[in-house]
């Protein structure tokens, strides 16, 4: 049974759960600031939960971002520390389709628009398309707050993320499927669990924070 690690603090959550492989346990708590001096310890009480050790895990997963800085870097530090020491491999998944994956599960929705805050009158903007729970394409990129379009959207586009509070009265305008979950490391976990299915695995010194500008831009199709 594959035992498996995922963390996500890309957000104010501090979000842990594990998997042995049988059971899942999980942590997810508003917690701003606090990441760095909670996550080892809400780590260890999980593993505790689950009456493993570290040395008992076959993968570890991190949402990678974008997000907070501190919260991504802590998030992939902590798990490239752990595959290197225990020589597992990781899973990096960016933080905005764990908001994806979870609508697309819970709303059996095909059109999600994931929105963060990037600070700085910017926001970090997601879309994606799936056909049923297959995601077919996505499109992740930084763009100022005031350029944001509500009116490339349709009304069946499922609006997710905290960022949405920032836009919320243009996003009203063509949609009422708007909701403010922040990543869950639960959901990270299930999508931790088909990619291991799927040798969609990284070596450790591939587990690195997904930083956005206003430059960048990352396609998947």
């Amino acid at each position: 049974m594959t035992k498996i690690l995922a963390i996500e603090t890309s957000s104010d959550a501090c979000s842990v759960a594990i998997s042995d492989g049988a059971i899942d346990y999980s942590f997810h708590e508003l917690m701003p600031r606090q990441h760095t001096e909670t996550l080892i310890g809400i780590i260890d009480d999980l593993l505790n939960s689950a009456s493993l050790d570290i040395k008992d895990l076959d993968i570890v997963a991190v949402g990678c971002g974008p997000g907070s800085f501190t919260g991504i870097r802590l998030a992939c530090s902590t798990a490239q520390g752990i595959s290197t020491s225990q020589n597992i491999r990781g899973i990096v998944v960016p933080s905005l389709e764990v908001l994806a994956f979870s609508k697309n599960k819970a709303e059996s929705a095909e059109k999600i628009v994931s929105i963060v805050d990037a600070n700085m009158g910017r926001l970090y903007l997601a879309e994606y398309l799936y056909s049923g729970q297959n995601l077919k394409t996505s499109k992740l990129t930084s763009i100022a707050r005031d350029s944001f379009n509500p009116k490339k959207y349709d009304k069946e586009t499922f609006f997710v993320g905290a960022g949405c509070r920032l836009v919320l009265d243009s996003l009203k305008k063509v949609s009422s499927k708007i909701s403010f979950e922040l990543p869950s490391a639960l959901e990270l976990l299930q999508m931790a669990k088909e990619k291991h299915l799927s040798k969609d695995t990284v070596a450790p010194e591939q587990i690195l924070p997904l930083y956005l500008t206003e430059e960048s831009n990352w396609v998947k199709s």
